[in-house]
């Protein structure tokens, strides 16, 4: 629909000799025209969305198509759907009207789940990147200020939150990679000589896809002492599974992941550490960066709240039962989830129940990768945090220009990371069933 909607724009406006882009709003559309420049892109406001049109050349579309993945700026599929209907592109169906009331009913939810201290300071955003790319935007300008510029990414995280650090904290010297999350020495280190230019801390609790958890007590102490802003995401187990607020200055997360546990829903949110130094001052700026969610993907959203908790509880226990199993089993060589060896202390300090790893394992298997997954009679896709089990080779899907050289292979090895694994979302299905299925593969 949204390619629908675009195509039409295109005819509408004659933009025949540009590639065509509906964004949510015209200041998205002036942070697109800014970042791949004003000389190549043309921009046609409307009050309930924004027209991009950027020129044919390969260089120049590749930068804005970047740029929309990375800070999820176009359009939700329900608006385009909408609008196409507006024009008569679309039959008119019957579409739930959407409840007033949703979006106060979910900011509420989300408040109390997180543990916020009001729901003033828990900012919906139309997806998970939106968040994450607003936050940072907030950091960024207020740690300026005192002329702090360098950005620490702690841990592997998901592939966009990577490209907004290495396409928006400025060249490659302003950007330091710890590849282990639980080495805070070597964070400290770092710290110690350099934490006058440090602006933040970006990691991922736990992290994607080896759901590695640091000492989050000395993360939160370390960021303090040198007046770094800490920024965390924990979308891999949850916020319904850990409780990350008390170890941060700002919690962002993607709601696409356990929230909407039904998979169908695009959003994301924003907490504020009301005790952080950096409150006031981000708190503006992130009312200023943040797009907020279409209202139907709200209504959608929180239609689903009421079985959150439910869908939860069966996903962990079959979690810990699965992982049993992978653990125990001749035929997997490594295992990584939550209570993995050396990880579960550390995790313990942030999950809110004694049985809260979430859904995510990640797998190294000993018989090579494609003869276990193209048997394995478990659906397969990139997402996680639903009631459906899926799998991945995480690394071909985000990463591939690295697996893909013997030199990108060696890299991530070197990390720890092994480019053939599977990472899995476990489901709600019975437990057999699942174990079962991998049993097969294996």
């Amino acid at each position: 629909w949204i390619l629908e909607w675009e195509a039409y724009l295109q005819s509408k406006f004659e933009l025949g000799e540009f590639v065509t882009y509906c964004v949510c709003s015209t200041q998205a559309a002036k942070d697109l025209q800014l970042y791949v420049g004003f000389d190549h892109v043309k921009l046609i406001a409307d009050k309930a969305y924004a027209i991009v049109a950027v020129e044919k050349e390969e260089d120049i579309e590749f930068k804005a198509r970047k740029y929309l993945q990375h800070t999820g700026y176009r359009i939700s599929s329900r608006q385009a759907e909408d609008l196409l209907r507006e024009q008569g592109l679309l039959d008119a169906a019957d579409i739930q009207e959407s409840d007033p009331d949703s979006y106060d009913r979910l900011q509420d939810t989300l408040t109390e789940v997180i543990g916020a201290r009001t729901h003033e300071d828990v900012f919906l955003a139309k997806s998970g990147m939106s968040a994450i790319y607003a936050a940072f935007r907030a950091i960024q300008d207020v740690q300026a200020k005192q002329g702090r510029t360098l950005w620490i990414q702690l841990g592997w995280i998901y592939v966009d939150t990577y490209e907004i650090l290495n396409k928006f904290a400025g060249d490659d010297e302003q950007k330091i990679f710890i590849p282990d999350p639980t080495n805070l020495d070597e964070l400290t280190s770092i710290l110690e000589e350099r934490g006058n230019q440090v602006a933040g801390i970006i990691s991922e609790l736990p992290t994607n896809p080896l759901v590695q958890t640091p000492d989050v007590q000395r993360l939160l102490e370390l960021s303090r002492k040198h007046g770094v802003a800490l920024i965390v995401d924990p979308t891999v187990s949850s916020i319904v599974n850990v409780d990350a607020l008390p170890y941060c200055d700002v919690l962002v997360t993607s709601l696409t992941k356990y929230i909407s546990h039904e998979g169908d829903v695009m959003m994301g949110v924003i907490a504020l550490q009301s005790a952080s130094p950096f409150y006031k001052e981000v708190k503006e700026l992130v009312a200023h960066y943040v797009e907020p969610p279409y209202h139907r993907d709200v209504f959608r959203l929180a239609e689903q709240l009421d079985n959150v908790e439910s869908v939860a509880e069966i996903v962990n226990e079959n979690t810990m039962k699965l992982a049993a199993f992978f653990e125990g089993h001749p035929g997997v060589d490594k295992v990584y989830w939550a209570y993995g060896d050396n990880n579960a202390d550390r995790y313990r300090k942030i999950e809110k129940g004694q049985r809260s790893p979430g859904g995510m394992i990640t797998i190294v298997v000993k018989k090579p990768v494609a003869e276990f997954y193209d048997v394995c009679r478990i659906p397969k896709g990139p997402s996680f945090g639903m009631e459906r089990t899926l799998m991945s080779p995480f690394m071909y899907m985000a990463h591939y220009d690295i697996i893909s050289s013997e030199t990108g292979r060696d890299e991530l090895m070197a990390y720890g990371i092994h480019p053939d694994l599977i990472r899995i979302s476990v489901g709600t299905e019975p437990i057999e069933q699942i174990i079962e299925a991998f049993d097969e593969a294996l």
